[in-house]
């Protein structure tokens, strides 16, 4: 019994110690690390050039498209007010907006130019207005003066995109605000001093994508409107069809089914959904064997989910309490599940199994479009907008007969969270396999950035990216995706699988899933996430393209 007692008094300490590490840890995360005030953030010209580094996070994205534009339209000012002589660091500001809000109008490339209730332009003397309750994907193109230095020359333009994948796309507005915000002081310092304009100096063009992905920045889900995964859905007829008729097990996506889609799958006729009947009416011809065997685990497994859904039982005042123990336990049923394939497949495969996309299940995770619209194939409105953007608004034509006759190239980066170590970003890459990676590798070296193999992992299968060769294609254009870490991978997959399963069955219980995982609400992340993205957008403003890591 002494003894007893005298065990139990030395672990007091320890147990004391490890009591307030916990209570201290609790309290920094509420009481320091977690924004609380609602920062005052005008919109007017004056008080633009008051904002602080919390002014450029947005919590809808009808606040981020409101900074987007006002943004813009302040630049303009600064250029109406701009006399003489007097030289701005910003040249020309033109914008233009998208409506890709209407799921059922599939607009073709080539019908932008007569869609003119899809278009909103405006130049340096017309501010841009906004269209409310409207998802729209909004672009600016900025031309730059530049001062001659470091072999900086004027044939290099840059593209920078945001919210390809929705709810990521909070960060890479942060990021673009954060740059116009700086070009604004930096002009307004030129007009009010009598600085004479560098008499050597170069031009960059300069394309801002904000809200590639409108929808699902708006909901705060990674897909648009038809649960497409915008950034798999960047591809040509032909390859859509060469993909909707492969294998659909090609990358385990299919054993892995019960993991990744843990409700009901029905087809948009009600029909239960079947792999082998739509494998086969796509054109796959292979071995069904693996996807009969699924399909008969997808019907017992619906019909036992489907006796545990009873709507008809009678609320009682602990239903809050009874909805939230039956959201941890789907959680932990769907932690199991994935446990499971990441011991028996591998992490890597089981990532490349979830990751790599899927184009025959609708309703399932990782979906890149294609089988919602059999007729057509075609990509989603999002990504028609972006190549109308890039090729006819901002003219740089990256994938018309005349890439080949112009000498200017393309730099393009696209903002990402989600994989890799917490508020650190990397540069994803399509594979060692791939043509750009040797130039990824030296372009990460020059601009002093880190590109991690263990994020890229499991990509190597991975088509239809939005700035992949179909909008970005070599020679004349170089891309790269700036991905910020935000929480474990295990976690961030588990977010977007509940967030779909209560997306499909219409209770969106899950949504605040996904801000936690792509989007976290601390001080700590978002400063030192916005700072990375600050300095690789800076650097390729001022990089040119005949520095060695670009031959």
């Amino acid at each position: 019994h002494v003894q007893q007692t005298t065990r139990t008094n030395n672990m007091t300490p320890y147990l004391q110690a490890l009591l307030f590490v916990a209570i201290a840890h609790i309290a920094w995360i509420y009481t320091v690390d977690t924004p609380k005030a609602i920062y005052y953030c005008p919109l007017d010209g004056d008080g633009l050039l008051q904002w602080n580094e919390n002014c450029m996070f947005s919590t809808t994205y009808s606040d981020a498209r409101e900074k987007f534009v006002a943004m813009g339209n302040r630049l303009r000012d600064q250029l109406i007010q701009a006399q003489g002589d007097q030289t701005l660091v910003v040249l020309d500001v033109k914008s233009i907006s998208y409506d890709v809000s209407d799921v059922n109008t599939i607009v073709k490339y080539g019908d932008y130019a007569n869609y003119i209730d899809t278009l909103q332009t405006s130049n340096a003397t017309t501010s841009q207005t906004i269209s409310p309750g409207k998802d729209t994907v909004d672009a600016l193109l900025l031309t730059l003066y530049l001062p001659n230095i470091n072999g900086v020359d004027e044939d290099l333009d840059i593209i920078h995109s945001s919210g390809t994948h929705g709810v990521e796309g909070y960060l890479g507005s942060a990021v673009q605000l954060s740059w116009l915000h700086e070009l604004i002081l930096q002009n307004q310092k030129q007009l009010t001093s009598s600085t004479d304009a560098a008499r050597d100096f170069s031009v960059r063009r300069v394309l801002l994508i904000h809200a590639v992905n409108p929808f699902g920045m708006r909901h705060h889900r990674r897909t648009d409107q038809s649960n497409v995964d915008i950034n798999r859905n960047s591809l040509a007829t032909d390859m859509f069809k060469s993909l909707q008729s492969r294998d659909p097990n090609f990358a385990s996506y299919v054993d892995m089914d019960s993991a990744l889609n843990p409700f009901p799958s029905v087809t948009a006729d009600g029909e239960r959904f079947s792999w082998v009947d739509t494998a086969r009416r796509f054109g796959y011809e292979g071995d069904a064997s693996k996807l009969a065997k699924q399909d008969e685990m997808i019907q017992k497994r619906s019909i036992r989910l489907e006796k545990h859904s009873d709507t008809s039982r009678v609320k009682i005042p602990c239903d809050n309490l009874h909805s939230w123990i039956e959201e941890r336990m789907e959680m932990l049923h769907v932690l199991r599940s994935m446990a499971k394939y990441i011991i028996t497949l591998g992490y890597t495969n089981a990532k490349r199994a979830l990751v790599s996309g899927q184009y025959l299940k609708p309703s399932g995770t990782q979906y890149g479009g294609g089988a919602h619209q059999y007729h057509e194939r075609t990509p989603e409105n999002s990504v028609v907008a972006l190549q109308h953007a890039i090729n006819d608004f901002a003219a740089f034509h990256l994938n018309s007969s005349r890439s080949s006759t112009i000498s200017r190239r393309v730099f393009w980066i696209d903002v990402h969270t989600g994989l890799g170590k917490y508020a650190t970003d990397s540069m994803l890459h399509a594979g060692k396999k791939s043509d750009r990676y040797d130039w990824v590798l030296k372009l990460t070296e020059a601009l002093g950035l880190e590109s991690h193999d263990d994020v890229s992992s499991g990509y190597d299968l991975t088509k239809g990216f939005v700035n992949d060769a179909l909008n970005c294609p070599l020679p004349r254009c170089f891309s790269v995706t700036q991905e910020f870490g935000t929480r474990p991978g295990v976690l961030v997959a588990l977010s977007f699988i509940l967030d779909n399963k209560g997306y499909q069955q219409g209770t969106h219980q899950y949504g605040y899933m996904n801000s936690f995982a792509f989007y976290p609400n601390r001080i700590s992340w978002r400063q030192k996430s916005l700072r990375g993205g600050m300095k690789i957008l800076n650097a390729a403003a001022k990089v040119s393209h005949r520095d060695e890591y670009l031959l």
